[in-house]
């Protein structure tokens, strides 16, 4: 506005209809060759901020579909590779609309329930990213009836296939088996796993003896499950560390084992125990996801003994051989992908999987201690130790030293038979099979024994037969 009256009033008038300055008469050219530039200035950088407003919405609104497409395949993962049962009672508080806790449970083909709960490093679809592929990865290994030891080794390859270094997958894995009574548990990098009895009062707490996948290389990860009686605990409650961290009750921030306390108050009762324990965060405006699940074992023993156990009728007889020399000897898929091929033949999964079983303990046997010469209860006085011998012996391993495997179905006799024999010094049967099975190494063969309906080892000839009666 050029203009040369000037009052107050007159010009909030003039502000009111939409101008934005003004210059008083008489002119001087140089101002107000400087009012137009700076105009034509704030031009462009009003049209350049609208620019990149409309650029920033086309952004977010790409963002937005990508995101509702990643949490429909999340969200789908998550409900096709979970069974449903009863007893089996969990809470979640996710931090954002993406979770980085997950609780999965699977039904093994011998009639076993495997459940994990596993936490992924970071937040949101990050963290949602790394859980993908554990589980798919738990899902198919538990349905091919492998062992607990198994699947935990398989994670940790596909979690170094497919997840960047630096992100790490904290777990808790448990097997419940009617047929021995047994509960067993791994910790890996969790907080304690709590246990109940009848009267639901705290009877002991397994804290976490080994690392998350993701931290050792997987010829590193200790499958060592803790195993108690089925019938000795009621309750069992365990939970990501996102509800025991950073909890504060009266101002005061709680110990880890202040958080317990209060969470053993009421064990049958997730959905309580978590709101409670959200209400206690230092800070309400950001919080770490938070999942606590609950194990009625009276319920799961009564839905598990009613589960009906998959059984398949195998094809016809079938026999090869073969042999692995040198660094074929290391190859840890080679018994997995052996047992998937007898799996084709028509075999139900939970006799595979104590083939499984038995064929990974006579080849760790033949190569541990018949070719590297290692003595197992080393495992038990100096695990690093145990470790670096393994590694220079295998720094020494040669092309001429050997196992052979041989396999043979019978369908008239319904056994298959398993032959592995060495190139090495072999091993004395009465070290390895231990009399106590509360020894924490060189349980291998009994474990092998008490799976074959025959077990023989011939020390002349460094040779192993095992039948396992189908």
């Amino acid at each position: 506005m050029i203009t040369a009256e000037y009052d107050s009033s007159h010009m909030a008038r003039l502000f009111d209809a939409g101008v934005k300055d003004f210059i008083q008469k008489p002119i001087l050219p140089l101002l107000l060759s400087n009012k137009v530039q700076s105009f034509l200035d704030w031009s462009e950088v009003e049209l350049a901020l609208f620019r990149a407003n409309e650029n920033y919405l086309s952004i977010m609104q790409e963002k937005e579909q990508e995101e509702a497409l990643a949490f429909f395949v999340y969200d789908h993962i998550l409900h096709t590779h979970s069974c449903s049962i009863e007893g089996v009672d969990v809470a979640t508080l996710s931090s954002g609309r993406f979770c980085g806790d997950i609780l999965i449970s699977a039904m093994s083909p011998n009639g076993n329930l495997i459940i994990m709960l596993g936490d992924a490093t970071g937040h949101g679809m990050a963290a949602a990213i790394t859980i993908y592929p554990m589980v798919v990865t738990f899902n198919a290994m538990v349905k091919k009836g492998l062992s607990t030891g198994a699947i935990l080794r398989e994670l940790s390859d596909k979690h170094s296939e497919t997840v960047p270094s630096n992100r790490f997958f904290a777990c808790i894995l448990i097997e419940i088996s009617l047929a021995k009574n047994t509960i067993s548990i791994w910790n890996g990098g969790m907080p304690h796993v709590l246990i109940f009895d009848k009267e639901q009062q705290l009877i002991d707490k397994i804290p976490a003896k080994n690392m998350a996948i993701g931290i050792l290389l997987t010829n590193e990860i200790s499958t060592k499950f803790e195993t108690f009686p089925l019938d000795s605990i009621e309750y069992l409650s365990f939970f990501s560390d996102g509800l025991i961290e950073n909890k504060r009750h009266k101002e005061t921030m709680l110990t880890f084992n202040d958080v317990y306390s209060i969470i053993a108050e009421y064990p049958s009762d997730p959905e309580h125990s978590i709101t409670r324990m959200h209400a206690m965060e230092a800070d309400l405006n950001s919080h770490d996801d938070m999942t606590l699940c609950s194990l009625n074992l009276g319920t799961l023993r009564q839905e598990l003994s009613d589960t009906p156990v998959e059984k398949q009728s195998p094809k016809g007889n079938f026999s090869f051989s073969f042999e692995l020399f040198g660094d074929s000897l290391l190859n840890d898929h080679f018994t997995l992908k052996l047992v998937e091929l007898i799996e084709s033949y028509g075999f139900s999964q939970s006799f595979c999987q104590r083939v499984f079983t038995v064929l990974t303990e006579l080849l760790v046997n033949s190569v541990d201690h018949g070719i590297l010469n290692i003595q197992s209860n080393l495992k038990k006085t100096d695990f690093i130790a145990y470790l670096d011998d393994r590694n220079e012996a295998i720094q020494t391993l040669s092309n001429n030293q050997k196992v052979a495997v041989s396999v043979n179905w019978d369908a008239n006799q319904k056994t298959l038979r398993l032959t592995v024999s060495d190139s090495g010094n072999g091993y004395q049967v009465k070290k390895e099979i231990p009399i106590s099975s509360d020894q924490s190494y060189g349980r291998g063969l009994s474990i092998v024994s008490s799976l074959c309906s025959d077990f023989a080892y011939d020390q002349n000839i460094n040779t192993t037969r095992t039948t396992l009666r189908y």
